[in-house]
């Protein structure tokens, strides 16, 4: 491919342009207000620093889409690494979506609180989003045990005994009689007293911490004038219960603006971008993001990541605080704004800003160095070399899904899947299956099932693929897993099997099987991923074989 007569023809216009190396893999993606002149630079030797070099050195074609505008060409951009995933690119793997509470005040007769990720146009109230959600989980247990508001409509309660095989006690369910709910299924609950209940929650929710406190002692005063001291002690018992929660919130600032402060430290390639929440003048979470990049500068990769994190985000503050000017600064705010949401990028100016700024580097300082300090960082960094040398990979299985079965004589046959992050269980990604399709014994056609169902749904859901595949079994199994990824498309995709009695390795579209010696450091964290998906799947196993004689003895 001739690059030189393709630059001469760019236009001098908005757009996306995407990098390619020799494979004709997207290594990395851009966006440009002017094509011409951006991408034409990268070959003209004035931006020769080393870290470019490396990419450049790489590129052996592009592609171009052409926008509108600059601001059509940041949303494409995002959506672009987020689909491709390249290498030299800023990527959120996560495509983090913090949680929200929803009050359904439309949905229910008896409003629920409930925590979701995803917000509806159902007239419902949500609350947040919460950058914590543990801190968000907490404060609803608390209210909860506060407030004996309904936890789940009348199916749910059906469902609920059907996979715990407990029944109700009389007429009313469990909550009920553990006094932890007030019993509105049964059609006995007084709606204005429930009114107020949740009314009282979303006053303390919104931070209206005043106008809260000063509703709870109204009415512990009227109940108590009226001789009802059993109720007047439950308020009591409530107002001294979130005056505590209350005393432990950090109060930042007198100034009620939300904002979020950045700040970010580097060390051999590895950042650490650190954000603090401020929502009410209350510090309200934390969070950190650890990102690997060889060829871009601090600035750079902050730029890059704050425009992932709010472009396609459900959080956005009024301000948002940098330790220094990014590139795309004021197109990420007139495409904000264009989302009816008005954002202000700067630095920290007063001195408020500035202590909450140096509190955020002294975080994101820690929290890279707790990184390094994690001694078994570069052990579980030279098992995937290693293993990449050994199994010949093009890359370093940085994610690796390993599959297993269990059954007794074909009966409560099962599946597992887990997945291994830089070397480490990643239990959120686990995934276990119940065999559908086989009956009897017939393991290899068992992960053939389990393997089809598992990437059948990756590919729908447009979600990243596994590195590396690993089968508990022998040559047989891996035959069969690879017959499930090749009605996919995926028979490119790197699987290979570990038998257990003399752990040979069998690779696909090779019939010699690789034997490593015990002490091989690929071997071990293959042999962890094997034993940790037997685990699983024999765990459900048994969970799903102790239900059976449960429903057995009834």
């Amino acid at each position: 491919m001739d690059i030189s007569r393709k630059i001469k023809d760019l236009p001098n216009q908005a757009g996306v342009y995407l990098m390619k190396e020799a494979s004709g893999k997207i290594i990395y993606i851009g966006k440009a207000k002017d094509l011409k002149k951006r991408v034409s630079s990268y070959f003209s030797g004035k931006l020769q620093d080393i870290k470019t070099r490396i990419l450049t050195d790489k590129i052996t074609d592009f592609d171009l889409i052409l926008t509108e505008n600059e601001i059509e060409a940041l949303i494409l951009e995002d959506n672009l690494i987020k689909k491709h995933l390249p290498r030299y690119n800023i990527s959120l793997k996560d495509d983090k979506r913090y949680p929200y509470l929803k009050i359904t005040l439309h949905t229910e007769d008896y409003p629920m609180l409930i925590i979701t990720r995803e917000r509806k146009n159902d007239q419902d109230l949500y609350l947040g989003p919460y950058p914590n959600a543990r801190f968000l989980k907490e404060i609803i247990r608390m209210l909860i045990r506060l407030y004996p508001v309904k936890k789940c409509s009348k199916k749910l309660l059906l469902k609920r005994y059907k996979d715990l095989y407990l029944k109700p006690v009389g007429k009313y369910c469990l909550y009920f009689q553990l006094k932890q709910c007030m019993g509105p299924c049964q059609g006995k609950v007084d709606p204005t007293e429930y009114s107020a209940m949740i009314d009282q929650i979303i006053l303390f929710l919104e931070g209206k911490d005043k106008e809260f406190t000063r509703e709870l002692k109204s009415q512990m005063d009227i109940l108590s004038q009226t001789l009802q001291f059993e109720k007047a002690q439950v308020i009591r018992d409530r107002l001294i219960a979130f005056e505590k929660i209350m005393e432990k919130q950090k109060i930042v600032s007198n100034n009620f603006e939300s904002r979020d402060i950045y700040a970010i430290t580097e060390k051999e390639n590895v950042f650490n971008i650190t954000i603090l929440f401020i929502r009410q003048g209350k510090l309200i979470g934390k969070d950190n993001f650890i990102l690997h990049n060889k060829i871009n500068t601090a600035k750079k990769v902050l730029n890059d990541f704050i425009k992932q994190f709010y472009i396609d985000s459900n959080i956005t503050p009024e301000m948002v605080l940098i330790p220094f000017p990014i590139e795309d600064k004021y197109i990420l705010q007139r495409a904000l704004k264009n989302k009816n949401k008005i954002v202000s990028i700067r630095s920290p100016k007063q001195e408020i800003e500035k202590n909450l700024y140096k509190m955020a580097k002294e975080n994101a300082d820690a929290g890279l160095n707790n990184y390094f300090a994690d001694t078994e960082y570069k052990s579980r960094k030279r098992e995937l070399t290693i293993l990449k040398k050994e199994l010949h990979l093009k890359r370093d299985p940085e994610s690796i899904e390993g599959f297993d079965i269990s059954n007794i004589q074909g009966k409560f046959a099962v599946g597992s899947m887990v997945r291994f992050t830089e070397g480490i269980p990643d239990k959120k990604e686990y995934r276990k299956f119940k065999i559908r399709t086989i009956e009897g014994i017939d393991d290899v056609k068992m992960i053939r099932e389990i393997v089809f169902r598992r990437y059948k749904r990756i590919l729908e859901e447009k979600k990243a693929l596994p590195d590396l595949i690993l089968i508990d079994g022998g040559k047989g199994q891996l035959h069969f897993a690879q017959r499930a990824l090749q009605e996919l498309g995926l028979e490119n995709l790197p699987a290979v099997s570990l038998a257990k009695k003399e752990e040979l390795i069998f690779r696909s579209h090779t019939d010699e099987p690789i034997r490593l010696p015990g002490s091989n450091p690929g071997l071990r964290l293959l042999q962890r991923i094997r034993d940790e998906a037997h685990r699983f799947a024999i765990q459900y196993h048994k969970l799903l074989r102790s239900k059976n004689l449960v429903i057995k003895k009834k």
